[in-house]
């Protein structure tokens, strides 16, 4: 009689089967250790028939399809090929604009693992903090997932190499990466004084950013001084006595909902040097996308600080 061999894997809602990812039934669920089932022909289709109304995450051609789960990544991404093969994204990936028409998994911090299978990605493009857990579980059903998270500007750089060679482009990465380099450099400020320069990334409570930081780093390359040089942590809680101490003379607000008029309205900030002469830049006169995502536009985030720096 014809025999047939089956290899079952499962890994909590899913069932992998020779490199095929199936979401299963709570009967399969009863599945939980890799075994070989040796069966007649006839048995084997009845559980490909069970298996059939299933998602079938196995990739049915050469062309690589991509899952992008971080804004920085989508850019890196972008700038090497721009959106080819990108099959999903998280809501946050919204440059260029093209992404924002593909197909959502989710948010940043709430990726949905069964619409990633759903796409059938031969890679999915992962970033750190929330989604160190999502990458974990991407790899236990045996999906290509790659961590990408820069967290300084040489980071970001090898970044760009770290995803070509990924996507067996590896000539074109050490070529992005060798010129985008080239005009980082050649943005460094050599401006004297510098301007004390005060970033605030959330309010409640209130956060900024220490010199060590990505953003912190390219305030510097602008030609600014970051008031706090060193923190706890490089994105780190501070007292509202040390801002008013520091005497920033500009004040940059990367969060939404807040006003210069708010700054002002703070306890003992109205005699801080950037309220008093007007040098709070909020939302409405900057994006901050340019400064908090650590990937290529960067120096486009440079060129804005350099303008304000220099007014």
């Amino acid at each position: 009689m014809l025999k047939s061999f089956i290899r079952l894997k499962s890994f909590g809602r899913y069932l992998k089967h020779d490199n095929k990812v199936y979401r299963f039934s709570s009967d399969l669920n009863k599945i939980n250790y890799c075994y070989y089932l040796r069966m007649p022909l006839a048995v084997c289709l009845m559980v490909l028939f069970v298996v059939s109304s299933c998602v079938d995450a196995e990739n049915y051609n050469d062309q690589p399809r991509l899952v992008i789960t971080s804004p920085e990544v989508g850019e890196i991404l972008y700038l090497l090929q721009g959106t080819e093969n990108v099959v999903g994204v998280t809501r946050e990936v919204n440059y260029p604009e093209a992404f924002a028409e593909l197909p959502q998994v989710g948010r940043f911090g709430a990726v949905s693992l069964e619409r990633i299978i759903e796409l059938n990605p031969t890679l999915v493009i992962t970033s750190g903090l929330e989604q160190q857990q999502l990458a974990g579980e991407l790899g236990k059903i045996g999906i290509n997932t790659l961590v990408v998270y820069p967290l300084s500007l040489s980071q970001m750089l090898d970044s760009i190499e770290q995803v070509a060679n990924e996507l067996h482009i590896p000539d074109r990465g050490k070529a992005v990466r060798d010129s985008l380099e080239a005009i980082i450099n050649s943005k460094v400020s050599p401006q004297d004084p510098r301007p004390r320069v005060y970033v605030e990334i959330y309010g409640n409570p209130i956060m900024s950013v220490s010199s060590e930081s990505f953003i912190g780093e390219v305030i510097s390359i602008a030609g600014g001084e970051n008031i706090f040089p060193s923190l706890p942590r490089e994105y780190s809680m501070i007292r509202q006595e040390k801002v008013i101490a520091a005497n920033p003379q500009i004040i940059i607000i990367t969060y939404p909902g807040v006003t210069a008029e708010h700054i002002k309205n703070r306890k003992g900030w109205s005699q801080i040097e950037a309220c008093r002469y007007d040098r709070i830049y909020t939302l409405d006169e900057i994006n901050p996308d340019l400064l908090l995502r650590a990937g290529p536009r960067v120096v486009a985030g440079i060129e804005m600080l350099q303008a304000i720096f220099a007014k």
